[in-house]
């Protein structure tokens, strides 16, 4: 299970408004978090491990927030790692989204507490990504293995932008 913890900010980052975390797999660092919440974009970087050496791929959540006004995209939402190739694709829907990798299609919606994603189709759930406990400060990506770090990653990306749009929206009135 991937959990995040808050990253600490050096003096460059002091009073930099982004929302920082790494990414931890067990215990073991395997990457970072930077959301930005005026751009909607985040930054995630995973280190994954290739037999004895390290392997740091880059990947970029593009995440576009519509007004009232603009008629959406068909999908405004992207993960694509540093080639700008498009890993997996991201839909609100509501207040859920349909996501997609790949040929595979899911739902990703809150049921209780955290979201869950599910397969297309399917009412069981794969895992949970999001904030377990009200009072915790750890968001967790609670996924089989099979779906790699970034992906899990862009998910709680995803979260991250819907909680960012609902509390722009609560300050308008």
């Amino acid at each position: 299970m991937l959990t995040t913890r808050s990253s600490k900010r050096d003096k460059t980052s002091a009073f930099n408004t982004d929302m920082m975390f790494d990414i931890l797999d067990e215990s073991r660092p395997i990457g970072s978090l930077v959301f930005d919440k005026k751009a909607m974009k985040a930054a995630i970087t995973v280190v994954a491990r290739v037999s004895e050496r390290h392997d740091e791929r880059l990947y970029e959540a593009l995440i576009r927030v519509m007004t009232a006004a603009e008629k959406p995209p068909p999908n405004p939402w992207a993960l694509k790692d540093a080639g700008g190739q498009t890993l997996a694709l991201g839909e609100r829907v509501k207040q859920s989204f349909a996501v997609s990798r790949g040929e595979e299609s899911f739902s990703f919606r809150k049921v209780s507490r955290p979201f869950h994603l599910y397969r297309q189709g399917s009412e069981q759930s794969l895992g949970s990504v999001g904030q377990e406990k009200f009072f915790s400060r750890t968001l967790h990506m609670n996924l089989p293995a099979d779906f790699e770090p970034a992906f899990q990653v862009f998910l709680l990306a995803l979260l991250l932008a819907l909680t960012m749009e609902n509390l722009e929206n609560l300050t308008r009135y």
